[in-house]
């Protein structure tokens, strides 16, 4: 493999040729954005909840037809409404109160906002695979990576997550569930710790898989 890449906090493998990119957590597209540019022949499926922020990404990528946008956020189950608590800093976002509260105490405000899951994404997308997938979702990887099946973990070679123990040590041991989940699908475990707040070992986190069908070879 070559060096790895590392984008905005989240670090994977180089991507092949014409990679397919999953960003939950979209934001304003910066992440998006640099994958871009570093790979011009990328399709990018963005999931963001924040309004906001869904107005900004549509701006961003108007000129492009390989982005395709999911106005809502991802969760362990698909619902018409949920509670979505946004931030005045937009990376505090969160369905998990205490997560945002955390970033602007006592100003968070409350929006309804749909929820789909991983598996109804890749049967929308219907792509032949997913290169990467980048999860920083303030708080739902916890939700989320435990219900990846075998099936969509099969079609998925990288998972880069940033994991949110770091404020909130109480959600370690649900870190380390998501973990074992991702470990027994096949991927392996590349972590990078953070040292602010309460610390992690497990802040910038790259799940791969090694195979002779994709180009993520040794």
């Amino acid at each position: 493999m070559g060096d790895l890449e590392q984008m905005r906090g989240h670090t994977f493998w180089p991507l092949g040729p014409a990679p397919f990119v999953i960003d939950l957590g979209a934001n304003d597209g910066k992440f998006a954005q640099e994958v871009a540019e570093a790979y011009p022949d990328t399709t990018l499926l963005l999931v963001e909840g924040d309004p906001f922020l869904v107005e900004r990404l549509g701006a961003r990528f108007r000129t492009r037809r390989d982005v395709l946008l999911y106005r809502g956020l991802v969760g362990a189950e698909s619902r018409e409404s949920v509670e979505f608590h946004l931030c005045e800093v937009p990376e505090g976002n969160s369905v998990y109160r205490t997560l945002s509260e955390h970033w602007a105490p006592g100003r968070s405000r409350q929006a309804s906002v749909p929820m789909t899951t991983v598996g109804n994404l890749l049967t929308l997308a219907n792509p032949a695979r997913v290169d990467l997938m980048k999860v920083d979702i303030e708080g739902s990887e916890w939700d989320v990576l435990p219900t990846l099946t075998e099936r969509e973990a099969s079609l998925i070679d990288q998972i880069t997550v940033e994991f949110h123990d770091f404020l909130d040590p109480g959600q370690r041991g649900r870190t380390e569930a998501c973990i074992a989940h991702l470990e027994a699908l096949g991927y392996t475990l590349r972590a990078r710790a953070a040292e602010h707040e309460h610390g992690s070992p497990y802040f910038d986190c790259l799940f791969f898989k090694a195979s002779p069908t994709r180009v993520h070879r040794e």
